[in-house]
């Protein structure tokens, strides 16, 4: 949980110490150099070498410049491949370039890794972009790591449980990928959630699995929705893996860093303490006690730590906490069994309560739960209706997209699926129809829509030719 200093004053330290500390010869045994993308500029689409259909947007810190020599002994630089759950890799290197640069690290981004594909679809993108780094860019091979947000997090999780070479995860808005086997290799994982964010009780429940299965982790809750986290969390992220890598001999202590982050970390705990926030103070402690144990003198942290455990006000306020995650699992359980049993009459009456948040009965926690419900009925509403879309079950599609019209009344996607649906009926009026409402609601693919096999039935239409028109 967070309210820290946005800012770390010891980050200015890091940023001249990772970059030199992080360098490592490789393990490649080529030769020869290659001329690098332009540094310190972000790179929305770059090709692979092995396969040109597939692209990455790419961040390369100020530092690393000119060619890429192979040859032993030349500098590397640690690595971040982020995950895009809409496949748009330019997000995460756009918002976290600023954090690459600082620390010295290459960011890069998949552009082809999305939402609903298979596991092998998946996967062929992964090894793709694995391919790419290590034989284009200068990176250091002990310090490889992945990140994403919502199925982009399930992507890099993925990546991780069979790959020994990935150090760690940070995983934004989502854990585990579900149905996979247990990991074949350990790595470190951060966790990102927002309070506001519907996988909040996933995120909560992985700490306990991750525990009990000995991994090195941490979940950093903060305020905010399901979507890509800002810096200030994402720092704290990389903040957590650079103590990791000093404790297992990757990077040289520094003591200096070790003292400005307990001074910065102490103002933090101190302010939350004032604000009464009491179980972001102990997230401060405990990822204090995370980042420093094995490093400094922690028994003062874990004395503050049980203390407040221990306090009344501490446990009436995480009593509250987990008994409305407990009402929102049986509520997230009501609306999957309801959703082909109930008419569309009972779903307005449930959605209009969930958005009843002036009701001065209902507490900030009962109005954070309601906006988890909300986005959670979005998502399970899209994924329902693209998978009976691939089914050819017009009638319950219809159905559901139904019901995502009321969660997400101006999200384009409702309109768009049923265009889909009316095009593989030969229905052009409704097809072109629906299109147009999701262009009236801010559907702006031109791609997608360029390559979506069914509208071929309208492509001589002049409608069609506006909507594309007004695309570019």
């Amino acid at each position: 949980m967070t309210h820290l200093s946005a800012n770390f004053k010891f980050i200015l330290i890091l940023v001249i110490l990772l970059p030199v500390a992080a360098c490592s010869s490789g393990s490649g045994k080529q030769t020869g150099d290659i001329l690098l993308p332009l540094s310190g500029k972000v790179h929305e689409h770059i090709s692979c070498n092995a396969n040109t259909l597939l692209t990455y947007a790419l961040y390369l810190p100020s530092s690393c410049t000119g060619r890429f020599d192979r040859s032993p002994g030349h500098r590397r630089f640690p690595v971040i491949l982020a995950f895009d759950p809409a496949g748009d890799g330019s997000v995460p290197v756009k918002r976290f370039c600023s954090l690459a640069e600082k620390y010295g690290f290459i960011l890069a981004g998949s552009n082809d890794s999305r939402n609903m594909q298979s596991p092998g679809e998946s996967e062929a993108v992964v090894q793709a972009m694995f391919d790419e780094i290590e034989s284009r860019l200068p990176i250091d091979t002990s310090a490889i790591y992945v990140m994403g947000f919502s199925g982009g997090a399930r992507v890099a999780t993925a990546a991780a449980m069979y790959r020994p070479v990935i150090k760690g995860v940070i995983g934004c808005g989502a854990g585990f990928p579900s149905g996979v086997q247990p990991p074949l290799y350990k790595f470190d994982y951060f966790g990102i959630v927002g309070l506001g964010d519907f996988n909040l009780t996933e995120m909560v429940a992985l700490d306990n699995t991750l525990a009990r299965m000995n991994f090195r982790h941490f979940i950093f809750e903060f305020d905010g929705i399901h979507g890509w986290p800002g810096k200030r969390e994402v720092e704290k992220a990389w903040n957590w893996n650079v103590f990791n890598a000093v404790k297992d001999g990757r990077l040289k202590r520094n003591d200096s860093i070790i003292k400005i982050f307990s001074e910065s970390m102490t103002a933090d705990y101190d302010s939350l303490l004032k604000q009464g926030r009491l179980m972001y103070a102990r997230q401060n402690l405990a990822f204090r006690i995370s980042c420093l144990d094995g490093m400094s003198d922690i028994a003062s942290l874990k004395s503050s730590l049980n203390a407040l455990e221990a306090s009344a006000r501490y446990k009436n306020e995480m009593k509250t906490f987990n008994d409305i995650l407990e009402k929102e699992q049986k509520e997230q359980q009501l609306l999957m069994d309801a959703l082909y049993t109930k008419d569309l009459k009972w779903w307005k009456s449930r959605i209009d309560r969930y958005r009843e948040n002036s009701n001065p009965k209902l507490s900030p926690g009962d109005t954070l739960m309601n906006h988890r419900l909300l986005a959670f009925l979005g998502l399970f509403c899209y994924s329902n209706a693209h998978a009976l879309l691939k089914q050819n079950n017009y009638e319950q599609t219809l159905r559901v997209i139904g019901i995502y019209s009321l969660v997400e009344p101006n999200n384009p996607e409702p309109y768009y699926a049923t265009a889909v649906l009316y095009a593989r009926k030969n229905d052009t009026v409704q097809t072109l129809s629906n299109l147009r409402k999701a262009f009236d609601n801010g559907f702006r693919n031109k791609a997608r829509m360029q390559a979506q096999p069914e509208f071929v039935i309208i492509r001589d239409n002049t409608i069609y030719f506006d909507l594309i028109k007004q695309m570019q």
